[in-house]
């Protein structure tokens, strides 16, 4: 059996092989690493947030070399101009590798890029992104797809992001672009829910309330991670989530991220314990050190 397995395996080797499709693509690597941030925190998987870590640190060097995203990779060379799927599925997947780390690195990356999504894609006159940006070549139509199919399209996803980003920074502007095509869509999101599932999730983000956390803490400490298990560790959907280690004070004007994020402000530590904050429209509720009280607050 072993001799014909080996005379088959040469007979196959002369023979004309398959095209490989070997190229790496901006926005499928966005959806992987939001995939990899979010696993690593829901399932403690350290290894997980490495590999989000190392992709978002590959796509940022390789694929962004001159602050243009670009499209594909493959031999050690980017090419063409990145779509708006590019740009707001690697936005987002690097506002949840923030959100797992709280490295203000990401946050800053994330806003750059959805700043740079805005520039490029956003449509003055009716709302809404296109899918070319103003710099791909000129068309008759400027193509603008709507519709969620095996993966989402970039529409949906850039509206999700803008909503998650206003949250967190506090920017009026990005709230605003982000419900603007969801008001446009709310007719077809009711004709044709199938074809417009991440819309959907988009709209539930938008009139949910989401619960805004901030943990404040050392992130080594043991009794931070408690509190993030706490929170990774649930179904929360609509939730954004913010961080800051102690003694990083918030409030002072070094102009970070963190100076910035309204979540943070006036927020520390309650009896030198790391310490969480559940919010809901900025206004929060006590503070809470044990992991108890805050899956209490969860819950509600």
């Amino acid at each position: 059996i072993e001799g014909g397995k080996k005379a088959l395996r040469e007979a196959r080797e002369e023979r004309v092989h398959p095209l490989l499709d070997d190229k790496v693509l901006a926005s499928w690597n966005g959806l992987m690493l939001r995939s990899f941030a979010e696993a690593g925190m829901a399932l403690g998987r350290p290894d997980y947030l490495e590999a989000a870590v190392n992709n978002a640190n590959f796509l940022l060097v390789h694929m962004k070399p001159e602050g243009r995203l670009l499209r594909t990779y493959r031999q050690g060379q980017a090419k063409l101009l990145g779509y708006l799927e590019d740009y707001a599925f690697v936005a987002d997947g690097l506002l949840a590798l923030y959100e797992a780390t709280f490295d203000q690195r990401w946050l800053e990356e994330a806003t750059a890029l959805v700043d740079s999504m805005i520039t490029l894609f956003w449509d003055e006159g009716e709302g809404g992104f296109f899918d070319t940006g103003t710099d791909h070549e000129a068309l008759v139509v400027r193509p603008r797809d709507i519709f969620d199919n095996a993966q989402p399209c970039g529409g949906s996803v850039a509206s999700e992001v803008l909503l998650h980003l206003a949250l967190i920074t506090g920017n009026q502007d990005y709230a605003t672009k982000g419900a603007t095509p969801l008001r446009a869509m709310h007719e077809l999101m009711s004709r044709a829910p199938a074809g417009t599932g991440h819309w959907l999730a988009a709209l539930d983000f938008y009139v949910s309330s989401p619960k805004e956390i901030a943990i404040v803490g050392p992130r080594e400490d043991p009794a931070t991670q408690e509190l993030l298990d706490t929170v990774f560790g649930r179904f929360l959907p609509n939730k954004v989530v913010v961080g800051a280690e102690a003694g990083q004070s918030p409030s002072d004007d070094a102009g970070t991220p963190y100076s910035r994020l309204p979540l943070l402000q006036e927020r520390g530590m309650v009896n030198g314990r790391p310490t969480a904050y559940v919010c809901r429209n900025y206004a929060c509720q006590l503070p809470v050190t044990e992991p108890e009280a805050l899956a209490a607050q969860l819950e509600e």
